[in-house]
């Protein structure tokens, strides 16, 4: 089964927020507590009126359904989730290979420091901590920065 890549549409909103709404729980519960403070209309409008007006949203795609989903600007990722029922069937290396094509020379992200999982998929990819932080609240969590270059 092959997946597919293509840019989000307007009439998508809905069912995507809910996608990534799920991945973000399932990222990020129980040790990221604010996010169970977040209603779906909070997660709709963000992704909304920022995700939507700052970032190009790709979509994965697999038999028809989404599976995956990637906010890009330019070289800045700034949202990769793949639906909890479809991870680790290749959806993410999916989508950063679309991200790597849309970008090839080179691609930078955030992560929290504590999703070990997203971590350990990054640096599997070829990403390399560059920077340690903490994310903007509300958050206000530690972070790191990855970067990819390609191979000179």
């Amino acid at each position: 089964m092959s997946i597919g890549i293509r840019p989000m549409q307007p009439g998508e909103l809905d069912e995507i927020a809910r996608l990534w709404c799920r991945s973000k729980q399932e990222a990020y519960l129980p040790w990221l507590a604010i996010e169970a403070t977040y209603s779906f209309e909070d997660n709709l409008g963000y992704f909304r009126d920022t995700i939507c007006v700052n970032h190009r949203v790709w979509l994965a795609e697999r038999d028809g359904t989404v599976v995956g989903l990637m906010a890009q600007a330019g070289d800045f990722i700034d949202q990769l989730f793949v639906d909890p029922d479809h991870q680790r069937a290749g959806v993410g290396t999916a989508l950063l290979a679309w991200a790597r094509g849309e970008s090839p020379d080179g691609l930078a992200l955030h992560t929290f420091r504590r999703n070990s999982r997203a971590r350990r998929f990054y640096e599997k990819h070829g990403f390399r901590a560059v920077a340690f932080g903490v994310s903007p609240a509300p958050e206000s969590e530690p972070d790191v920065r990855y970067e990819w270059r390609p191979e000179p």
